[in-house]
């Protein structure tokens, strides 16, 4: 599993982001490598203090390194030039926003996903604020055809929670549909999205009182809309 470390100028920064981080339920490593050694000037960064935190986040799979500010980034730099070549050709620097980056590289990682993928996942992170602030449309993907021989399920949900699915259930969500082999899409209003991915799951903008759909077809399709009615019967864990 793809490991994340979040590299900061204050350790109670990046205690917060780790608290937000925790709601997510995911079960990827966050190691953290904020502020420096000394009580009167706490602010900065430490190369040791990174390359430790990558050696503690690294599974063999790679890890995913995320930064606050320039010199954060500097000493990123210098970690990966300490570490032992093998193991600093599995790690990514990601230019990704350090809060939604985070988050979105935590439920991305924990879904099993590539290093490739954590890393495009983290690097949308704001996707959804621009669209939002922009008042951009979310483009709906193409979706493939089906052969005639191929049935398609689905299953509609009229969303309660008070907030919508914000990112502690949209995480949920993305990991109740991560185990199954199918083609999913979840729809609101014409607009349809991979709901494996938290971020596209932002830019949904689902809100109470909103209705969903999902649409699967493949192997699993039966079992993953199983799944989705469950969570969100159960309000999605709210």
């Amino acid at each position: 599993m793809i490991g994340i470390v979040v590299v900061s100028h204050s350790a109670t920064l990046a205690a917060g982001l780790q608290a937000l981080a925790d709601q997510m339920g995911s079960p990827a490593r966050l190691l953290l490598a904020a502020g420096v050694d000394d009580p009167e000037h706490p602010i900065g960064t430490d190369a040791i203090a990174v390359m430790s935190a990558i050696e503690q986040a690294d599974d063999g799979s790679g890890v995913l390194v995320l930064m606050d500010l320039g010199s954060a980034l500097l000493s990123a730099e210098t970690a990966l030039e300490l570490l032992p070549a093998e193991l600093s050709a599995r790690v990514r620097l990601s230019p990704a926003p350090l809060v939604e980056g985070t988050l979105a590289a935590v439920v991305a990682a924990g879904a099993g996903l590539s290093l490739d993928e954590v890393a495009a996942e983290a690097l949308a992170g704001l996707q959804a604020k621009v669209a939002m602030l922009g008042g951009r449309e979310l483009s709906t993907p193409a979706i493939p055809e089906l052969a005639p021989e191929v049935t398609q399920l689905s299953w509609r949900h009229r969303v309660c929670n008070p907030h919508g699915l914000h990112v502690r259930p949209a995480a949920k969500l993305v990991a109740a549909l991560k185990p199954f082999e199918a083609e999913l899409t979840l729809y609101k209003g014409d607009k349809g999205i991979n709901p494996r991915s938290l971020t596209r799951l932002a830019m949904l903008d689902v809100r109470c009182g909103d209705e969903i759909e999902l649409r699967a077809s493949g192997p699993e399709a039966e079992q993953a809309i199983q799944a989705f009615q469950a969570l969100a019967e159960g309000r999605f864990g709210e």
